[in-house]
């Protein structure tokens, strides 16, 4: 239950307005203390209310991580619009299609970073109104207003909030990582369980379109400072550890990796950091211990969907533990985790079946999806189409998507029981399964692996010790020897692209090695 002034845009706002002296963000060379972005917030939303905009409007938002695109979320919101943020590197056709799965009646883009993006979005949906983060700029952004500029005409006063609790905040769309991204709804209400990050120093270098966006939220929430960074690069992120005192770091275990083996960490001072969050897809247990050896006991895992907010947690203690390593650690105290059989049937410890969640931080459903919404939200569970399995002491190991699995032989074969063997390999950093088709017809398993600079492993020597450290009837087929494994937009392996590679490798269509479908 939601009390008043407690929805997630007031929890922000508020946060900001308890220490309006303090420095709320950094980018570059840009400061704001907490005041300035409270007055920011309150200027364009009134810029975007004088334009029309109210509550129950789309807005799609193209821009990476800058004091504007922050802001401006809340802008909308407090006038009660509805936010989509897709990942803006994305393919331009990608874009256009969620920009109209959205029904966006306004777009606001950054001109230097987004502008062809949004002038094809802008092209595609002619009613919407345009609205720049910023003056324009040749290199085909379209002729939107100057957001800022019509700011500045406005009162930074406080304004009402023009939404109700129970209306849509945001739609934010999943990874797409075995499919078209999903649109999954959010509501103004506060969340249950708030990652209020006291005082802390936050550093964003991941998209603000994504989990990081809400831990930035959540920090200046709780009186802390934001230090957003363009994109990852490890040099910059050590050097704002140092400069900025950083306590607090989310990175994908592809990023924790690069940080890992860029050569400045050896001399870089991280002694700042509390804690370095992780999630996303499995890690590797070998590189866990690596980076607790190297940058102390600061790794918190979570493992989360975009449909759920988290589900279980590995604290930075439990990651002594090699035996820890391999799993998702335990369920939050208020989320219920159960695990299913394909009738619906509990599945007693050690089993592996589909992972099911009552929490109260899942969504709302799915935008414009009824009939998928009602299939996976039943009884007040959440079914998230992953496999997994619960042990005796309530630790929770994810094998896998649904639909990531193979069935080879009549034997369930599950992406942990192909990944794990190959990650333990001296020489590979990372590993992914995928499933496909042989002539005929009958399923196999194939996996892609990252090596290390001067790696000289061969794949019949992968495919050996896959055989020899794991069950051999989860041997892969082919296993294809990579500098790193492709990734999307979010930082999850690109299936796609990995079928495509594999199908070159062996002379085959990619389309012959496409996944199973599992609804």
């Amino acid at each position: 239950m939601t009390e008043a002034g407690g929805t997630y845009t007031e929890l922000v706002l508020d946060g900001l307005a308890r220490d309006p002296g303090r420095v709320a963000l950094r980018h570059g060379h840009v400061t704001m203390t907490a005041q300035e972005c409270l007055d920011a917030v309150y200027r364009m939303a009134r810029a975007l209310e004088r334009a029309g905009l109210g509550r129950g409007d789309g807005v799609t938002l193209l821009a990476g991580n800058t004091p504007g695109a922050l802001l401006v979320r809340l802008a909308a919101n407090l006038l009660g619009g509805r936010v989509a943020m897709p990942y803006p590197e994305s393919p331009i056709a990608d874009l256009v299609a969620l920009a109209e799965f959205a029904q966006t009646s306004a777009l606001v883009f950054d001109p230097l970073r987004c502008g062809p993006a949004a002038g094809a979005v802008a092209r595609a949906l002619p009613a919407a109104g345009l609205f720049a983060l910023g003056p324009a700029v040749p290199g085909g952004a379209p002729p939107g207003a100057d957001l800022p500029e019509l700011a500045r005409a406005c009162s930074p006063a406080p304004l009402e909030p023009r939404y109700r609790p129970e209306d849509v905040m945001a739609v934010r769309f999943t990874s797409g990582t075995t499919g078209r991204p999903k649109g999954v709804l959010r509501r103004f209400a506060r969340p249950a369980r708030p990652a209020l990050l006291s005082g802390a120093c936050f550093l964003l270098c991941t998209p603000l379109c994504h989990g990081g966006g809400t831990t930035a939220d959540f920090a200046l929430a709780a009186g802390g400072t934001v230090v957003l960074q363009d994109d990852f690069a490890a040099e910059e992120v050590l050097a704002a550890v140092e400069r900025h005192r950083v306590s607090r770091l989310y990175l994908p275990p592809h990023l924790l990796y690069r940080l890992l083996d860029h050569p400045l960490l050896a001399t870089a001072d991280t002694g700042s950091l509390r804690r370095v969050g992780y999630t996303g897809c499995a890690p590797s247990p070998r590189r866990l211990a690596e980076a607790t050896r190297r940058l102390g006991r600061v790794l918190h895992q979570t493992y989360s969907l975009t449909e759920t907010g988290p589900i279980s947690r590995l604290s930075p203690d439990e990651h002594l533990d090699p035996r820890l390593l391999t799993t998702a650690g335990r369920p939050y105290p208020d989320t219920g985790v159960r695990i299913l059989d394909d009738e619906g049937a509990p599945l007693p410890p050690g089993r592996t079946g589909e992972i099911c969640v009552r929490t109260p931080t899942a969504m709302a459903g799915y935008w414009r999806d009824p009939e998928l919404t009602a299939r996976v939200l039943r009884d007040g569970w959440l079914h998230t189409g992953d496999l997994g399995s619960l042990d005796a002491a309530g630790y929770l190991t994810v094998a896998g998507r649904r639909n990531q699995m193979a069935i080879v032989e009549g034997h369930n074969v599950f992406p942990h029981e192909v990944e794990e063997p190959l990650r333990s390999h001296p020489d590979v950093r990372e590993a992914v399964m995928f499933a496909g088709s042989d002539p005929d017809r009958l399923e196999r398993v194939h996996a892609a692996v990252a090596v290390g600079p001067g790696a000289r492993v061969t794949a019949e020597q992968l495919r050996r010790w896959a055989r020899e450290h794991g069950d051999a009837r989860c041997a892969p087929d082919t296993v294809l020897i990579l500098p790193a494994i492709p990734l999307n937009g979010l930082g999850k392996p690109d299936l796609p692209a990995l079928r495509a590679l594999a199908g070159e490798r062996i002379g085959r269509p990619a389309a012959a090695l496409g996944a199973r479908k599992v609804v």
